[in-house]
């Protein structure tokens, strides 16, 4: 099973929940777990420490995320991609996360204006550092994105992908080229991809490059297939880690069954024939 964990909104109903996720994730067979400084303020990152033993850590994959700085209240950040700043972050990250290395470490984000040989170059001293085993870029910009590609030996790209967002698939033959892991987070577009689709839809103007008229349009042809299952097993094809988040326990045993449900690659492909794949440009 390829299903991570994405770890952004699992506070939603309070500590003892969360570690229930985190606990009923690891024993249900998720390995995967991914976070980042700046969810709730680092108290994310405190509870994966507080929740798993020495011995779950020996078991689990372990990634997360720097360079949004916070601000002194804690209620906001911004983006501070600087060597220094990379280094300091991953120190602190692993301090809360009570483990003297991360499985994964990515740079959160990042536009062409940063110094980008700055951050690869603080990820790659981590990694000879062994504070962390690889590094990856968490990112939805095609330049920086391609960037990478050109001057970095990194191993993992995040990005969004699902039904209703494809433009990653631009850039598949490059990543598989050069054997880099994609990590597809939001794939059930906030809710969208669920079975609750059409009820999210109520709130939503538009997603991503559909407007309020085509998402509908889109999501009632989706009606007649199984969703979470077909959401989570047609992006399951061509990530290598599936990453939808979970704030309740029921969350969770939801996006397992839907990746345990039956599907064949021929009802996949059929529905994927039905959706357009937008590229970057189209997106602009």
């Amino acid at each position: 099973m390829t299903l991570g964990l994405g770890t952004m909104t699992i506070l939603k109903r309070g500590q003892e929940e969360a570690a229930e996720i985190l606990r009923t994730a690891l024993d249900e067979g998720i390995v995967h777990f991914d976070t980042a400084d700046v969810y709730a303020n680092g108290a994310v990152e405190s509870l994966i420490g507080q929740t798993f033993s020495p011995e779950d850590r020996s078991r689990i994959f372990l990634a997360s995320k720097g360079g949004n700085r916070m601000n002194d209240t804690g209620t906001g950040w911004t983006w501070d991609p600087s060597y220094d700043y990379l280094k300091k972050a991953c120190f602190e990250s692993l301090n809360r996360l009570e483990t003297p290395y991360l499985d994964l470490y990515y740079v959160h984000g990042g536009t062409m204006e940063d110094d980008l040989d700055a951050s690869i170059r603080a990820m790659k001293d981590l990694q000879e550092e062994g504070r962390i085993k690889e590094y990856g870029l968490s990112s939805l910009r095609p330049n920086v994105i391609n960037y990478w590609l050109d001057h970095s030996d990194f191993s993992y790209l995040m990005t969004p992908y699902s039904l209703l967002d494809r433009r990653i698939e631009e850039l598949l033959p490059r990543l598989q080229e050069r054997n880099i892991k994609l990590v597809a987070r939001g794939p059930l577009a906030k809710g969208l991809l669920t079975t609750e689709s059409m009820s999210r839809l109520q709130s939503v103007d538009r997603f991503e490059q559909y407007d309020k008229e085509q998402l509908e349009h889109v999501l009632l042809t989706l009606q007649d297939y199984p969703l979470p299952a077909m959401a989570l097993q047609a992006v399951d094809q061509q990530a290598d880690i599936v990453l939808p988040g979970a704030s309740s326990v029921s969350q969770l045993q939801a996006n397992l069954q839907a990746m345990r449900e039956p599907l064949t690659a021929e009802q996949i492909a059929h529905v994927l024939s039905l959706l357009p794949v937008h590229t970057y440009t189209e997106h602009r």
